[in-house]
Formats: structure tokens, sequence, C-alpha cells
């Protein structure tokens, strides 16, 4: 599993690190850190040189780092390197140098910079790298934004192809809803909501979405098996129902604080109803009181 960090240097970065810290200490996953800057610091650097080495959103990758990094005790992160060795590294053409590199770290923590619209670098960067998560903070309050780029969170949502967390600043995860419709929702995604529910230690509504008050008979024993999927890991679960059409006043009245985790799969009516409408889950999700995950 690799988790891709985007980030920026604003409060809600750091905050959202706090979460990406705990779920790495649950699932050891491979890790890398993004920040995306404007195309033109890339081609004004000069050969050799790092581009726009003190541009506020590299320092603060560099703080995320050491940061996370001092998560574990001194001595067990699985993501601190336990060797120092020399190696040659091009500079230029015609250009290397013997530089020391740390090497041999139990699990992969990546830092890298992109160049180019923000949103589109981190979709590109998360197919890359096969990343099964995207983690990103975003502000407080009514709507969900990113504080130099307002629509990267919604855009991110929108494009990818993989579940997204968002985690709204400062605002703290006591309750998740996972709001399911009549598709099979994977086991990875379970298992994703699983590590939340153990990070957060927050207690779990299953809401179930009807149409016209009504629930496929087929579908009870899927989600009472989802039910006992959570009861079994040792979290503490509900089951409750609300109506497909009325799906966002739902949110609006009754999701107001904890995380809301929607499934969208590529067969689950929750997606087409999304697409029938206006508004994308982008926009819904931008303007979400909570953290969100969208889980693919």
């Amino acid at each position: 599993m690799r988790i891709l960090f985007a980030a920026d240097q604003h409060p809600y970065s750091a905050h959202a690190l706090q979460v990406l810290a705990k779920l790495a200490e649950n699932t050891w996953a491979d890790l890398t850190f993004l920040g995306v800057l404007d195309k033109s610091m890339e081609q004004a650097a000069a050969p050799g040189t790092v581009p726009a080495h003190t541009h506020p959103t590299l320092e603060a990758l560099a703080r995320y780092r050491d940061a996370f990094l001092t998560h574990w005790p001194e001595g067990n992160s699985p993501y601190a390197p336990t060797r120092q060795q020399h190696e040659w590294i091009r500079l230029r053409q015609g250009l290397w140098e013997h530089l020391q590199v740390a090497r041999g770290a139990m699990k992969e923590l990546k830092i890298r910079v992109r160049f180019g619209p923000t949103a589109s670098e981190i979709l590109a960067a998360a197919e890359e790298d096969a990343c099964s998560l995207i983690v990103m903070g975003c502000t407080p309050g009514e709507q969900c934004l990113w504080q130099d780029d307002p629509q990267v969170p919604q855009k991110v949502v929108d494009g990818a192809e993989v579940s997204v967390l968002l985690v709204k600043e400062a605002v703290p995860i006591r309750k998740l809803f996972l709001c399911l419709d009549e598709s099979d929702i994977t086991q990875d995604a379970l298992e994703m909501m699983n590590q939340m529910a153990s990070i957060t230690g927050a207690e779990l509504e299953v809401v179930g979405l009807t149409k016209a008050g009504g629930i496929k008979r087929e579908v009870f024993p899927w989600l009472n098996a989802v039910y006992d999927y959570y009861k079994g890991k040792g979290v503490p679960a509900n089951i409750r129902f609300s109506e497909t059409d009325d799906f966002q006043q739902f949110i609006s009245s009754q999701v107001t604080e904890g995380l809301l985790a929607l499934w969208l799969g590529k067969k689950s009516p929750l997606s087409r109803l999304f697409k029938k409408k206006t508004d994308s889950i982008g926009h819904f999700v931008s303007t979400c009181r909570t953290s969100v995950m969208v889980l693919r």
C-alpha cells in the first residue's frame, strides 16, 4: 500500500499530517509527501540547483518529514534510514558529485515536488506511484478548500481513481458515517474504514441508502455482513437508513461532526446520483462541514 500526502504550507496540511502519522503507524504503508509549485519556478532554476529551495511549500515539506519521523520513539520508526553511504549523483550533463545519501529504511518515505497545475499534478503523482489513498488537509468551516488554490480538493476528488481522505483542519473525528447503497463495497474499502475507526476510536454509523422507503431484499444480508465485519473487529457500529433522494439534506442536517465516508464504486448508484445532478461529488465534498473520505 502506498499513500500520497499532498500538502502545502498552510495549517490544514500540518493537521492532516497528524492523521497520516496514525494511519502509517497502523498500516506501515509506503509514503510520498508531495508539494506542487508553479511551472515557471522549475524553468527558472539553474542546472544542478534545487528549484525555489526557499519556497514556503518546500520548507513545509521538510518540516512535515521531520515531524512525521518524531511520531515514533527514537530507533523504532520503519521510515527512518538505518545507514549512510556515498553515491555518485548526476547534477547535469557532464557533471557528477559524490554525495552522502541515507539508505536502508524498512518502509519508503519519499519527498517530492512537481511543477504545474496543483490538482493535475497530484492526480498524476497518485497514478504514477500506484497509490491506494490520497490524504489532504482542507480549511475548517462551511467549505473544504485550499488557501492558495481553493478548488484543489474538489478537483482531486472529482478526478481521482483511488480513495481520497480530506481532513478538516482542527475538527476532531468522533463519529464515522459510512454511506452505502445497493452495490457491494470492496474489502479494501471496508478495511480502510476499519483503520480510520482504529486511529480515531470513533463510533461507526453504517447508513444504508433506500429508494422510496424500500431496500432490495438481497441487500439485507450484505448490509448485515458489513455490520458483522466491523463488530468482529471490535468497532462500535450501528445501522440506520436514509432516502437516496434526500441524501444531501440528510448530510446537511445529520452529519455535522466527524467523518463522512462515501462508497463510490464504478457500479454504485450513489455515483450515478452525483452524475445526474448539476453538482459533482467534488462540489458536494467542497461544501461539507466534516472531514470526508471518498472510497473507490
